[in-house]
């Protein structure tokens, strides 16, 4: 054993005395009779589907030389109890107890402090989302067989403070005290729902969402068990939002399962027809709407019997549809049959003429023929037999199941593909019409041509003489104009972002010079000073307004001051660091320098507001200048977050990625507004792409956007025209043990430059 020295002797008596941990005098809670039956699970689940507020006094302590990635079959054959480390007098466990000694050194007493502080608040409260940070640090097992709780700790492990926490507490004896811990390498009780019906409710959800849920089970302090459900959701566009499902009881756990398993039958038999919205209610629970209205598990069978109704009345609409188009596609049909009798004497007559134009004696014998008149005589007797139409009648019941309901979809969806189908041939039997209308026109121009020329033998002669004829299937020859429109591409965030970014980047580097840039990266610090000078008259409350602004800018500054102090700009310029100094920026180095907000907004201690509207308004007038010197390269849309309704129609600092503007709302907000504007190609905009944010005196800096989405445009040139409202739920996290559920008004606009004068 290697032997401490005095300081180390010192540290471990504090951190003793810290745990209360008295080797001469160890509790009997630490004794352990016999070494636990253990039984781990062959497949071993490393992720913590339980979690459970645990009496400490009924966990015993393990300590196995294991780490915490080793299997679990690995930590039991090598875990020994507690007392095996802490017997200094025992000759037998010298090793165990020097072992015990170096996991002593490595406890952090700032971390066990953070962790006591963590279990105090988890008394009162079990987090929202279940699981916490650093909450793998616990190693407690459950033992089936012995129906008992054991910490089987292992000892090579860097971080050791859970140990220590359990130490610490089983010696101060406090009664029925409790941690909130998860158990390692337990499966679900399935009290609430079998282990089939909780898989499949993470597909249903999966299939909903687009996202796999997190399924916890959770034991309070009465050990009353619930099944808590988290996950994320779509909730505007490509943003996602958190929901929370808990489940108390058997019934209400079944009622839950029950609906959206119908909900998922129906939708993925009938998507065509079902398409359920998922939604937040006001306690961040997910819910399923369908045409705005609200299914429940209680709904559910009134919902079944509407749509029955409802469809019960499409069929028999649909049946008569076809009765009718039947007798359309009959009488087509029979029109099509005397056209084609017309078509064959016409055809017959030009054949005819055709060969006798070969020989001499053919044409004598054709120009001294008479013309007969050819009555077409339909010998058919069409009678017209008046079919049953058989109304679709459901079995009345007094409650209807899914299974009555995908019936009717199933031939609902029979009668309209057959509706369509015969909707396709009468289509093709008009098409045929036109066909052979078109064909007996022809060839009555042609026979009429040929006749016309039947007044004498010489001009019949000359006729029959020439090379071309008109060619008896042709059709009439039909201009039609295709405009030939430009295809433009849909912008995707996700898809275009990085492409886009390093495009625009490059376009802004050559159209833009360095004062443009700083202009460009001065509003950005400071919008509503830039939107105030705009105006025609300037009030007092507005130079109160860049007073305060000023102040603002003026604290950072002082708090800053020791880094400005650094960079000495009268003798480097914009040359603050040498060569050898790299960055990285998304993974690509760089030796550039950041821009100076204070240097290029001139903010000192001795800034006055006459100096600051100066520099202001001359970054405004550089902006006005190059406001439409840079375009949009899609059709696209751009988002802003307000907490009321925007008035003026000013310089905007927006963001092409709306999920960064939903971040930005605080859990105090009451109205929140998100604006969408929906830019057009070639539109004027300025993008933050890495060159605002850079000076690139070495030309080394990446092209992209980097380090913003965001995006600045002069809505002063636009007409904006609302196109759509409506409302969205959003559930934010207030702290980790609780929620708040928000409504976002969402306003859609359609941005029309205006005229210029």
């Amino acid at each position: 054993m290697k032997e401490t020295t005095k300081e180390e002797n010192k540290i471990i008596k504090d951190k003793l005395k810290k745990i209360h941990l008295d080797f001469d005098n160890i509790p009997d809670n630490f004794t352990i009779k016999s070494k636990i039956i253990y039984k781990p699970q062959k497949e071993y689940d490393t992720s913590y589907k339980v979690y459970k507020y645990i009496a400490i006094d009924d966990i015993d302590i393990y300590i196995t030389k294991a780490t915490r990635l080793d299997e679990p079959q690995k930590k039991y054959k090598n875990a020994k109890p507690i007392l095996e480390f802490i017997e200094p007098n025992n000759e037998e466990n010298i090793e165990t107890y020097a072992e015990f000694l170096d996991m002593l050194k490595r406890l952090d007493l700032e971390e066990l402090s953070e962790i006591e502080k963590e279990q105090k608040e988890f008394k009162n409260n079990m987090p929202y989302e279940v699981r916490y940070e650093n909450n793998f640090i616990w190693d407690i097992y459950y033992s089936e067989t012995e129906k008992k709780y054991f910490m089987m700790f292992p000892s090579e492990e860097e971080n050791v403070t859970s140990l220590f926490y359990i130490i610490k507490k089983k010696i101060e004896n406090k009664k029925n005290e409790m941690i909130y811990v998860p158990v390692s390498g337990v499966d679900f009780s399935f009290s609430l729902l079998k282990k089939t019906e909780i898989d499949d409710f993470e597909n249903y959800l999966w299939y909903f969402t687009g996202e796999w849920p997190n399924i916890y089970e959770v034991s309070d302090k009465k050990q009353n068990k619930t099944l808590q459900i988290i996950g994320t959701m779509p909730i505007y566009e490509k943003v996602r939002g958190l929901y929370k499902i808990t489940l108390n009881s058997k019934e209400e756990a079944q009622e839950q399962f029950k609906l959206i398993k119908a909900l998922f039958i129906l939708q993925s038999n009938m998507e065509q027809e079902y398409q359920f919205k998922e939604g937040l209610d006001d306690e961040g629970k997910i819910n399923f709407y369908y045409n705005h209205n609200n299914i429940t598990y209680k709904s559910l069978p009134e919902f079944i019997k509407n749509e029955i109704e409802r469809k019960e009345k499409k069929v028999n609409s649909i049946i008569d549809q076809i009765a009718f188009e039947k007798e359309t596609w009959m009488l087509l049909k029979d029109t099509i049959e005397k056209k084609n009798a017309e078509y064959l004497i016409k055809e017959k007559q030009i054949v005819t003429f055709l060969e006798c134009k070969k020989t001499f004696f053919g044409r004598i014998s054709y120009f001294f023929k008479k013309k007969k008149n050819v009555n077409i005589i339909n010998d058919k007797k069409t009678e017209k037999q008046k079919e049953t139409i058989e109304k679709y009648k459901i079995e009345e019941k007094k409650t209807y199941t899914i299974e009555d309901l995908l019936e009717v979809g199933v031939y609902l969806e029979e009668k309209e593909k057959e509706y369509k189908n015969l909707q396709m041939d009468i289509k093709a039997l008009e098409n045929k019409k036109k066909n052979l209308e078109s064909k007996i026109k022809n060839a009555t121009l042609y026979i009429n041509e040929i006749e016309s020329h039947k007044k004498s033998i010489f001009d019949f002669w000359k006729f029959t003489n020439k090379d071309e004829v008109t060619l008896l299937n042709e059709a009439e020859s039909e201009k039609e104009e295709s405009a030939n429109q430009k295809l433009k591409k849909a912008f995707s965030y996700e898809e275009d972002i990085e492409d886009m970014g390093e495009k625009m980047d490059d376009i802004q580097r050559y159209s833009l010079n360095e004062k443009e840039t700083d202009a460009i990266f001065a509003i950005y610090q400071d919008v509503e000073t830039f939107n105030i000078l705009r105006k025609e008259k300037i009030l007092k409350k507005d130079d109160k307004e860049i007073e305060k602004r000023i102040k603002l800018l003026q604290k950072e500054y002082k708090e800053d001051y020791e880094k400005i102090k650094e960079k000495d700009f009268d003798i480097f310029g914009g040359v603050a660091e040498d060569k050898t100094k790299i960055k990285i920026l998304k993974n690509n180095k760089h030796r550039e320098i950041e821009k100076d907000k204070y240097r290029i907004l001139n903010i000192d201690l001795d800034t006055s507001v006459e100096d600051y509207k100066d520099i202001i308004l001359n970054y405004n007038k550089i902006l006005d200048e190059i406001a439409t010197k840079i375009k949009s390269p899609f059709d696209m849309p751009i988002y802003k977050i307000e907490d009321s309704e925007e008035e003026e129609k000013n310089w905007a600092i927006m963001d092409i990625n709306p999920e960064t503007e939903i971040k930005k709302i605080n859990e105090e907000d009451e109205t929140i507004i998100l604006n969408r504007f929906n830019i057009k190609e070639n539109m004027p905009i300025i993008f933050y792409t890495n060159i605002m944010f850079y000076n690139n005196k070495n030309k080394t800096l990446p092209l992209g956007m980097d380090l913003s989405t965001e995006v600045l445009i002069d809505l002063n040139r636009y007409e904006r025209k609302l196109v759509s409202r409506k409302d969205v739920k959003i559930n934010l996290l207030k702290n980790k043990f609780e929620s708040v559920t928000k409504t976002i008004q969402v306003y859609e606009y359609e941005l029309n430059l205006k005229e210029e004068k």
